[in-house]
């Protein structure tokens, strides 16, 4: 099967546009969107930890895919949104982090069909890490992150933090 997804027709998604591309994340695991605000910077994280943030009273990282994946520098704006999705873990200090998006997300209802895997990526992007999957989504190209591998990075910052 050529699909990404395989077991529910439709799933209700965020499509989130970030420096040098765009992701899909599923609603259930995004909390709040919110304007950007500067973060603090975090001491010895990767090039790819924005920082972090003051947010319901926890040490909040945020992230750039664009610099993760996509190899570009986190520029930000007026324009610019933090979007806050819940982490896969049950670590009590890390029950969310915020992944810097270029604008406003799209909520859109992904059709199964709709979403198919991406053919055309090179085999070192296959490997990155912090992807989960390349894929299509109206003939454009989507990545699906990796939450459990971009957490376990995260987790180590915010115990430090």
């Amino acid at each position: 099967m050529d699909t990404v997804m395989d077991a529910a027709e439709n799933l209700r998604c965020l499509l989130i546009s970030v420096q040098g591309g765009q992701a899909i994340l599923p609603n259930s695991v995004i909390v709040e969107v919110l304007p950007f605000a500067t973060p603090l910077k975090i001491e010895s994280a990767p090039h790819w930890v924005v920082g972090a943030m003051l947010w319901r009273n926890l040490t909040t990282p945020l992230i750039s895919l664009g610099r993760l994946i996509f190899r570009v520098s986190a520029e930000s704006d007026l324009n610019s949104r933090i979007i806050i999705v819940n982490t896969l873990s049950a670590d009590a200090r890390l029950p969310h982090f915020g992944i810097l998006g270029t604008s406003a997300p799209r909520p859109i209802n992904l059709q199964r069909d709709e979403l198919k895997l991406n053919p055309n990526v090179e085999d070192a992007d296959l490997k990155l890490p912090g992807i989960l999957s390349w894929a299509r989504y109206q003939e454009q190209p989507v990545i699906v992150p990796d939450l459990e591998a971009i957490e376990a990075v995260l987790q180590p910052l915010v115990r430090r933090a």
